[in-house]
C-alpha cells in the first residue's frame, strides 16, 4: 500500500473516531446557578463517604454523604448518582464520583422519589483549579439560604433574546461586585408584573438593570406549554460582571461563566 493511501486511511480513521465522539458526547443544557438551584429539591455542600455497587445493570448507584452545609431541602444521608460505581465506561452521561470527593450538589427527585444527580446537574467540584468560581457560587448560595429562597420550579423559562443586546450598553463599566441577583414576577400570561432585587451590585445601575428586566419578554420550553402558568410565578435571574482582560472590555451578561 502506498504512503498516500496509508495516510488517507489513517485520516479517515481519525475522522470516524472524532465523529463517534461527537455522536456519543453528553450534551447538557444551560447550567446557570439560579436555574439549577430553582429546579433542584436538594442543594448542599457535601463529601462523598461511601459508594455502593450498582444493582443489576441499572446505571444508577447509591452514595452516602456528609453534609457540610445545607442550602435547600431536607437533610439527607444518601443520594443516588447516575453512573457506575466501579468507574467503568457507561453511557455518555454516566459519571463516577470517588469517595472523599467534596462538591456542591444540586439533586432532583426522580420518579421513584430518590434524590439523584448526574452529569447535567450542574455539580461544582471543590478543587484548587476553580477557587474563584467556588467563592462566587458559595456566596450566592449563602444569599439564597439567608433570605429563605426555597422556590422549586421545573418550568424552563426562556428570554426572547433582547436582554443580551440591552446589556451591551454597560460594556466597559467598572464595578466592585461580580453579580446581581433579581426576582422577576409573572402573571398567568407570562407578562412581568414586578422585578425585585435580591442582591444588587450596590451601585446606581441596579435601578437601571431592574428597569431593563421589567421590559424583557419570556416564554416556556415547548414540552411545558400544556401546563398552566399560575399567577405570581417567579423566576430568579443573575446578571454577572466580567472584568476587562487584555484587549477585551468589561461587560455584563446573563450567562454564568
Amino acid at each position: 500500500m502506498s504512503t498516500y493511501f496509508r495516510t488517507l486511511q489513517k485520516t479517515l480513521q481519525i475522522i470516524t473516531f472524532l465523529f463517534s465522539i461527537a455522536n456519543y458526547a453528553c450534551i447538557c443544557n444551560d447550567q446557570r446557578i439560579t436555574k439549577k438551584y430553582i429546579q433542584s429539591e436538594f442543594v448542599a455542600k457535601v463529601k462523598i463517604i461511601k459508594n455502593y455497587k450498582n444493582v443489576d445493570s441499572k446505571e444508577i448507584y447509591k452514595a452516602d454523604i456528609i453534609i457540610n452545609e445545607l442550602y435547600k431541602g431536607e437533610s439527607l444521608k444518601s443520594i443516588y448518582i447516575n453512573g457506575r460505581s466501579d468507574g467503568n465506561m457507561g453511557s455518555s452521561c454516566s459519571i463516577f464520583i470517588p469517595e472523599n470527593t467534596e462538591l456542591i450538589i444540586y439533586a432532583q427527585k426522580n420518579n421513584n422519589g430518590k434524590y439523584t444527580i448526574g452529569m447535567c446537574s450542574g455539580l461544582l467540584y471543590l478543587k484548587k483549579s476553580n477557587l474563584k468560581k467556588q467563592v462566587r457560587e458559595l456566596e450566592i448560595l449563602k444569599i439564597f439560604k439567608t433570605q429563605g429562597i426555597n422556590l422549586t420550579d421545573k418550568i424552563n423559562y426562556r428570554e426572547k433574546g433582547t436582554l443580551s443586546k440591552k446589556l451591551e450598553e454597560f460594556k466597559g463599566i467598572k464595578l466592585d461586585k461580580e453579580y446581581g441577583i433579581y426576582e422577576i414576577y409573572f402573571d398567568s400570561n407570562l407578562k412581568i408584573t414586578n422585578v425585585k432585587q435580591i442582591s444588587g451590585f450596590e451601585n446606581p445601575i441596579d435601578k437601571k438593570l431592574m428597569d431593563i428586566l421589567s421590559t424583557t419578554e419570556w416564554t416556556r420550553t415547548e414540552e411545558i406549554l400544556k401546563n398552566e402558568v399560575t399567577e405570581n410565578r417567579k423566576l430568579i435571574i443573575g446578571i454577572y460582571f466580567y472584568k476587562s482582560e487584555k484587549e477585551n472590555s468589561s461587560f455584563l451578561s446573563q450567562f454564568y461563566l
